[in-house]
């Protein structure tokens, strides 16, 4: 029993989450030091989209291009207008990564208490993904950052009702679409929860959201108008098309029984030689070719790509770039095509060699808060599908900022895309392991009561 009633002290003393941001930021800060002592290894093929454009705004002042959207370029271009290099982009995105914990705490405190904050922060501390993705030069962690805030406040504005928590959900929401445009579609999504809580009347609930939808449209208004005037589609960037040689490379290939590099191969081909004919001659006419060419491979194949949405590989956790961190292995060598083909045993056969098995065994004590958190969250989840009335809120918040980011990347299932997801299954997976604790307290109680009385 004295067990249970110190442990329940730590998880509400006041100094318990600030251990946990140390812990997290040395967790973090391991593999970012040795990741920086070879620049190659912070660098994926897409880091170039969003630092090429940094450099030139930290040197001549001007935004260049369509592709990505400005938000992470801003965060590079302002270290590099301070002297900064990639590797203090890398350290700083340590801290960004443990001040998502932090957010992760205050949102689950918020929502559960104290002790359910400081039980998130730490799932999130020594989550493994969220660990190894810290220093790469993406915009995933940054963007994890602000998923973290719009829950945050959501639920501050579920709690306490007032339209000034809703008002910095929708600020946070819509810058959070200018480093990733996945967000894109949020807006909508906060309308459905807001229109779904039935304590307030149909009247604010329609105000609420009115307000809502504005903010976030004049947000980003501003920056699709300025993409379009550049000769772009009016979209926040011109990467979507890309998922004509991404997701439609995987449709193509579970259709064809074939494999996602030899299809993607064939449609970049495909692409080149489209544009070489001369009748597409800027970058809004080459982005709604592919966005077209895109819509016709998903309407002629709807049933299949909807079903490649559901896939768990996205969970996996991301031990390939923590070994990569430390240099142990390298990236893109074609895993994922592997991974869909084959399986997961021939990937880690694939991707680690033959030393795959000894690799995994010494993992397996890192992915262990991996596996605590998906299992406490689908605890979590099965409870309240067992009292779905009574629970319906919180379902939707899982659907809303979780299974969001794990559905929209369809078939392309890179690990780092569970991030934004993270903040929210943390706080779920922390209310299952704080009930699970007070039961364990009650129990432990009733057991000495009767003790006593007999």
């Amino acid at each position: 029993m004295a067990y249970f009633i110190n442990m329940n002290t730590f998880w509400e003393h006041k100094y318990t989450l600030p251990l946990i941001l140390l812990l997290a930021f040395f967790l973090r800060l391991i593999p970012a030091v040795f990741a920086v002592s070879n620049e190659e290894r912070l660098l994926r093929p897409d880091s170039y989209g969003y630092l090429l454009p940094a450099r030139t705004l930290a040197e001549s002042g001007s935004y260049s291009g369509t592709r990505r959207p400005p938000g992470y370029p801003l965060l590079a271009a302002a270290v590099y207008s301070c002297g900064g290099n990639n590797t203090t982009i890398a350290i700083i995105q340590v801290l960004i990564s443990t001040a998502a914990c932090a957010l992760t705490a205050w949102a689950a405190g918020e929502y559960a208490g104290k002790t359910c904050g400081n039980i998130a922060a730490l799932l999130m501390a020594a989550n493994p993904t969220a660990t190894a993705n810290a220093p790469l030069l993406l915009s995933d962690t940054f963007f994890m950052l602000f998923a973290a805030g719009q829950l945050w406040f959501f639920i501050r504005y579920l709690r306490r009702m007032k339209l000034r928590e809703l008002v910095v959900c929708s600020v946070i929401a819509a810058l959070a679409t200018l480093i990733r445009p996945i967000n894109q579609l949020m807006v909508f999504v906060l309308a459905v929860l807001i229109m779904a809580d039935l304590r307030l009347s149909w009247k604010k609930r329609l105000l609420h959201t009115g307000v809502t939808i504005v903010i976030f449209s004049a947000l980003l208004f501003p920056w699709m108008l300025r993409n379009y005037l550049a000769g772009a589609t009016f979209d926040i960037d011109t990467n979507t098309g890309a998922m004509r040689h991404q997701n439609g490379a995987m449709l193509m290939a579970e259709i064809n029984g074939s494999d996602f590099e030899s299809e993607k191969k064939r449609l970049l081909e495909q692409e080149a030689r489209t544009f070489a004919e001369g009748d597409f001659p800027d970058e809004r006419s080459r982005e709604s070719w592919r966005k077209q060419e895109f819509r016709r491979m998903v309407l002629a194949h709807p049933l299949r790509y909807f079903k490649q949405h559901f896939d768990y590989h996205i969970l996996l956790p991301d031990a390939p770039a923590l070994l990569e961190n430390f240099g142990i292995t390298s990236s893109d060598r074609g895993t994922m095509g592997v991974l869909k083909r084959d399986g997961i045993i021939a990937a880690c056969r694939h991707y680690f060699g033959s030393s795959f098995i000894t690799i995994i065994t010494l993992l397996l004590p890192l992915l262990i808060p991996a596996v605590i958190l998906y299992l406490a969250t689908v605890w979590q989840l099965f409870n309240d599908l067992c009292h779905p009335i009574k629970n319906y809120m919180e379902l939707l918040i899982f659907l809303a900022f979780a299974e969001y980011y794990l559905f929209l990347p369809g078939a392309i299932t890179a690990p780092r895309y569970q991030l934004p997801a993270l903040p929210c299954l943390c706080l779920l997976a922390a209310c299952a392991v704080k009930k699970r604790w007070k039961n364990e307290i009650s129990s432990s109680s009733s057991a000495n009561t009767d003790s006593v009385e007999v």
